[in-house]
């Protein structure tokens, strides 16, 4: 299983990030992760469709709107337009997924759903055959820095298995603490696409060149008991 990595933005150094973007590039990142955040349905900031487009110019990177606000619906537009071709929307902020999820496909954006740590599995079992991606969050929504919380590797391994069960195409996504240390344990329970921060390629002291290298060599190991 190839396993793919996307670099999220918000952990780069915004003051040279178009100097950051094209190192990720050579290193082989396979898409940008842009983190959304209003305040509401978590308690922070982060970016919004205005960084989106001004990235969109410097790359033709893939890039993922993770939608950490409430009444995403608002706004699925203004980020499809603004280049974003994967938008990932929360399971505890929409009433109707199937519309949204409708929605964006008539945008021409691939939809996933995102679950946070405490929301069971079934949660979202009913929406694979709508979706490109089951984002699992590893630690709370909103903040970088935070430890793995272990009980979501389960989470991760029960995903996948209900997406092999239906014989479907759907990535599953790991989101919170990817460090080298958690990312084969990630990926041995059924992860194929990491969200990297801080913890891995944007490691305080590593150039993010250095931090996608160590972390593929990492992944070639077996993993580690957590």
């Amino acid at each position: 299983m190839k396993v793919k990595l996307s670099a999220s933005v918000i952990c780069a150094d915004l003051a040279d990030l178009a100097s950051q973007i094209k190192e990720l590039e050579e290193a082989g990142v396979d898409m940008l992760h842009f983190d959304v955040m209003d305040g509401h349905f978590v308690p922070n900031l982060g970016l919004g469709p205005v960084v989106i487009e001004w990235v969109r110019k410097v790359t033709s990177l893939s890039f993922e709107a993770h939608l950490m606000i409430a009444n995403p619906g608002k706004y699925i537009e203004r980020f499809v337009a603004a280049g974003s071709q994967i938008v990932a929307l929360h399971i505890e902020t929409v009433d109707d997924f199937r519309r949204a999820t409708g929605r964006l496909q008539m945008l021409g954006a691939s939809p996933a759903v995102a679950i946070n740590p405490q929301t069971p599995v079934d949660r979202i079992e009913p929406l694979l055959e709508v979706v490109s991606q089951v984002l699992v969050m590893t630690v709370q929504p909103g903040f970088a820095g935070q430890p793995l919380i272990r009980e979501t590797l389960a989470k991760i391994g029960r995903v996948r298995d209900a997406i092999e069960k239906r014989r479907l195409n759907v990535d599953v996504a790991a989101d919170g603490n990817v460090s080298f240390q958690n990312a084969p344990a990630m990926v041995s329970a059924g992860a194929n696409l990491l969200v990297c921060g801080t913890s891995s390629i944007f490691s305080p002291g590593l150039t993010t060149s250095e931090g996608v290298r160590q972390l593929r060599a990492a992944l070639a190991r077996p993993p580690s008991s957590l």
